[in-house]
């Protein structure tokens, strides 16, 4: 027990000095996490079946079980804060060495070289009307691609222009996991999530065709070590948008609709919003309506309300200082970067 708590109060060391000394994260992004990554994916490719979900539920038990021994045994509130603070200790390392300590390396702007934007009136302008010409262009396109060969392809593409800006490549046994317990995320409007303990993607079997590349594409941005949210949908968008199949392209672009539409809210007047909303087509509103009110009616509002707080407090915990509003940044994301 000593021996283990030392070694993991090492560990803890190392994820504060992750935390407080952006050079130690950054060697741990470049040199650590990709073999984490590469071994934990490995072990759990075994297994067709989320490890991330036994985990979890195996840290829920756990928990519950000290509480248990606590009372039945009369251990006393000292065994309990021990045994406590140890799990918890665990956990947290389990986390960060696993993942986490993405957290915090250098953002991406700084790393490309790039001067981040805050992009006007008349430039947003030129982009709104690209995005729309392309949208409108690919609106109700099928996926041909079938789903083993996308996330090979995707898998492909975090090797190339991500992974020369410091994230980590994919490997052709990272695939797509099955969840277990995949009602629960429909309750609180969950897509899909990269694990941080056994670096598996999961997504949603309740995906509609029209979202899957673009949530895909997303999930696979975090496991190739990318935290953000809004960056994750940056580089969602640019693999979608690049893509031959034109149901993929769609899918991306369908993806940033609601985060144009807030950006065009609030940079347009009101008559400019909706010139612009009048000039999409109806096929594209459609099929956003479509896939709204497919979540909502699955939606429970109190989990959802719950997961959404639990969310935005790790994220601000953890450097991303919009929270969950984060993912609305893609839209200055793509301005600057294209730029």
């Amino acid at each position: 027990m000593k021996r283990s708590t030392i070694i993991g109060l090492i560990l803890l060391g190392f994820v504060g000095a992750c935390r407080f000394f952006v050079p130690v994260a950054e060697f741990y992004a470049d040199f650590c996490y990709p073999v984490i990554q590469s071994v934990l994916s490995l072990v759990s490719c075994i297994f067709p079946f989320s490890l991330e979900e036994i985990t979890v539920l195996f840290f829920a038990f756990l928990f519950i079980r000290i509480i248990w021994v606590a009372i039945k045994r009369k251990r006393g509130f000292l065994y309990w804060l021990k045994s406590t603070a140890l799990a918890v200790m665990w956990l947290v390392i389990w986390f960060y060495m696993g993942w986490g300590n993405n957290y915090f390396r250098t953002p991406l702007y700084e790393r490309a070289g790039v001067e981040r934007r805050h992009f006007d009136h008349e430039e947003f302008c030129r982009f709104i009307a690209d995005y729309t010409d392309e949208l409108n262009r690919t609106a109700g396109a099928t996926v041909r691609t079938d789903r083993k060969h996308l996330e090979k392809d995707i898998n492909i593409f975090y090797g190339q222009e991500p992974q020369r800006l410091g994230y980590s490549r994919l490997h052709k046994w990272q695939r797509t996991k099955r969840v277990l317990l995949h009602p629960l995320y429909s309750w609180v409007s969950v897509l899909g999530y990269m694990g941080p303990f056994w670096c598996e993607s999961q997504l949603n079997p309740d995906l509609p065709d029209n979202e899957y590349p673009s949530t895909l594409a997303h999930e696979k941005a975090h496991l190739a070590g990318v935290t953000s949210e809004a960056e994750a949908n940056y580089w969602a968008y640019v693999y979608c948008s690049r893509s031959d199949d034109d149901g993929v392209r769609y899918s991306g672009y369908l993806h940033l609709f609601p985060y144009v539409a807030i950006n065009a809210r609030s940079l347009f007047t009101e008559q400019e919003y909706d010139e612009w909303l009048a000039g999409v087509s109806p096929t594209v509103i459609n099929d956003y309506r479509q896939n709204r009110e497919f979540w909502q009616n699955k939606r429970i509002g109190l989990l959802d309300d719950i997961q959404y707080r639990m969310m935005d407090t790790m994220l601000k915990s953890n450097s991303v200082s919009q929270g969950a509003d984060d993912y609305i940044g893609v839209i200055g994301m793509i301005i600057t970067m294209q730029r």
